[in-house]
C-alpha cells in the first residue's frame, strides 16, 4: 500500500494574512512547485485545478514545518510532561519544562502562527473551489475533504496545547482557541472548547464522506476516520472511539508491521495511515526538527534533546523489551533517543495503526470487553518481545498495562501531555505530572503576544504558572 507522502496567533493585519495565503512555498507533485510570490489576489492565482493542488500542497507542506508536526508539537508535549531530561535546558524550552511560559515565548508563537498558516492555505482552497471550472464534482469533493481534514487536524492540536482539556469544565464552556473556517481579515475571538470540538468533528465527518478510500499521497477517508478516533478518545467517548478505530483497523487495508521500528523509516511499513515524509530533509527541512533535536554533536558528544530517566526506565523495565533496546542509548549519564531514522528518507508517522490498536483496546475495556482489549494489547506486546498479558488479568491490570505500553510506543509523537490530561479528567483528578497539578495554569500554553496585540478583545490564559 502506498504510504501517504506529504512532503502570532492571529495574523496581525489583512496584508499579512494575504501574504501567508499567497506567497509561501508549497510542494506540488514534484514537491518543488511554488505559489508565485508576485500575486496580488487569491482570485488571480487560484483559478484552475493545478492552482488548487498547489495551494493544497502548500497546506500539507505547512503541516511538516518544524514548528508544527515537524518536531515542535512532539517536543512541547514531552517537555511539559515527563519525557525530557530538564538539565541544561534554557530559553523557551526551559519555560515549557518548568511550566512558566508567558505570552512572549517564541515556540508557542510559532506553533500557532505556522499551524494557522496551514489552515489559511486550506481555507483559500475551500473559498475558491466553486469558481474553478476545470474540475469535476468528484475532484472538488476530494479537495474539499482534504482541506477540511487539514483544518480539523490543526484546530484539534492547537486546542490541546492552548486550552484546558475536554472535560475540564462540566459543559466544556471554558475557553478554547479561535475557530478559523474562512480566509478573512476579521478579528476572531476564542470559542469554547465545546464549540471547537464540534467544529473539528463536523469537518472530519464531512471529510470522511468526501474523501476516497485511497487517495495516493494525500489524506483519505481512513485518515479522517483515524483522526476521529483520536478526537473521540481524547473526549473519553469510548463508544465512538472504538467504532472509528475498529473501522480503520478492519477496513483501511493497513496492516500491523512485524517490526516495531519499520514505520519510523527502518524498513517497509504498512502501518502509516497519515504521514509526512521528506525525501531530503537536508534540502527542504520537512520534519527537520526531529533530525536537529536528536542528532549527536561530535564536538560535545551530546544532543539538543535528551530523554528522561523516567521514559528510559519504563522502556527497559523488562530487559526483553525491544523498544528499550532499540530506541534508547545510554553510553554514560545521558540518554539519547534513537527511535527515529534521520537520514535520507524520513517518515513522520502522524497517525498509524499501533495507536488505533491502543485506542480500540482501552475503549473495548471501558465498554466491558476485556477479552478484546487483551487481544489488541498482546499484538503490541508480542511484537515488542514481551510476555503476553493473561486473559485472566483483572481489568485494572489490563488498563494499567495499556497505558504503560502506550507511553513507550508513542514516545515523542505528540501524545504524552494530552494523554495524561485525558486520564486525569477520566479517572485521576488528583494527578500530579512531574511535580505539578495536571490542571494548573502552567500546564497550558499561553496565547502569544501578537495574537493579543492584533485583537485587544482576545482573552489571554492565566500566567500563574504551577
Amino acid at each position: 500500500m502506498m504510504i501517504k507522502q506529504l512532503h502570532k496567533y492571529q495574523l496581525l493585519a489583512a496584508l499579512s494574512i494575504l501574504f501567508c495565503g499567497l506567497c509561501l512555498s508549497s510542494c506540488g507533485e514534484d514537491f518543488l512547485s511554488t505559489v508565485p510570490d508576485n500575486a496580488s489576489t487569491i482570485e488571480e492565482q487560484l483559478n484552475t485545478k493545478e492552482d488548487a493542488r498547489k495551494f493544497l500542497n502548500a497546506a500539507y507542506d505547512a503541516l511538516s514545518f518544524g514548528n508544527v508536526y515537524g518536531g515542535q508539537f512532539a517536543l512541547v508535549s514531552e517537555l511539559m510532561a515527563d519525557g525530557i531530561d530538564g538539565q541544561n535546558l534554557d530559553g523557551d524550552w526551559n519555560a515549557h519544562y518548568t511550566r512558566s511560559t508567558g505570552i512572549f515565548v517564541g515556540t508557542t508563537r510559532n506553533m500557532m502562527h505556522d499551524g494557522f498558516k496551514a489552515v489559511a492555505r486550506a481555507n483559500n482552497v475551500l473559498r475558491r473551489l466553486d469558481a474553478i471550472s476545470d474540475m469535476s464534482e468528484t475532484e472538488k469533493s476530494q479537495f474539499e475533504g482534504e482541506a477540511k481534514f487539514i483544518r480539523a487536524m490543526i484546530h484539534f492540536d492547537l486546542l490541546r496545547f492552548f486550552a484546558q482539556p475536554y472535560g475540564y469544565s462540566s459543559d466544556n464552556s471554558h475557553l478554547g482557541i479561535a475557530i478559523r473556517t474562512t480566509f478573512s481579515t476579521d478579528l476572531v475571538n476564542r470559542s469554547s472548547v465545546a464549540d471547537v470540538y464540534a467544529q473539528v468533528i463536523s469537518d472530519l465527518e464531512s471529510a470522511e464522506s468526501l474523501l476516497p478510500a485511497n487517495n495516493g499521497n494525500y489524506a483519505d477517508q481512513y485518515a479522517a476516520k483515524a483522526l476521529l478516533a483520536q478526537v473521540y478518545f481524547q473526549m473519553n467517548d469510548f463508544g465512538q472511539a472504538f467504532a472509528y478505530a475498529d473501522e480503520v483497523i478492519s477496513n483501511s487495508g493497513n496492516t500491523f508491521d512485524d517490526d516495531h521500528r519499520a514505520k519510523y523509516g527502518f524498513g517497509n511499513t504498512n502501518e502509516l495511515i497519515f504521514s509526512l515524509v521528506s525525501t531530503d530533509i537536508g534540502q527542504d527541512n520537512s520534519n527537520g526538527e526531529f533530525r536537529n533535536y536528536f542528532r549527536i554533536d561530535p564536538s560535545t558528544n551530546s544532543a539538543s534533546v535528551l530523554s528522561s530517566e523516567s521514559i528510559f526506565n519504563a522502556s527497559t523495565l523488562d530487559p526483553n523489551d525491544l523498544r528499550g533496546l532499540n530506541w534508547f542509548n545510554q553510553p554514560g549519564e545521558q540518554i539519547f533517543c534513537e527511535k527515529f531514522r534521520i537520514d535520507s528518507i524520513y517518515a513522520n508517522p502522524v497517525i498509524h495503526l499501533t495507536e488505533m490498536y491502543f485506542i480500540r483496546a482501552e475503549s473495548a475495556l471501558e465498554n466491558g470487553d476485556t477479552e478484546s482489549a487483551v487481544n489488541d494489547l498482546n499484538m503490541i506486546r508480542d511484537r515488542a518481545g514481551l510476555t503476553s498479558l493473561s486473559a485472566s488479568a483483572s481489568s485494572g491490570q489490563v488498563l494499567q498495562t495499556i497505558r504503560d505500553d502506550r507511553r513507550i510506543e508513542l514516545y515523542f509523537e505528540n501524545d504524552r501531555l494530552h494523554e495524561l490530561k485525558r486520564i486525569a479528567v477520566h479517572d485521576s483528578p488528583d494527578m500530579v505530572i512531574r511535580g505539578a497539578d495536571w490542571d494548573c495554569p502552567g500546564m497550558v500554553c499561553q496565547i502569544p503576544d501578537n495574537e493579543l496585540t492584533g485583537n485587544p478583545d482576545m482573552e489571554p490564559n492565566p500566567e500563574a504558572g504551577c
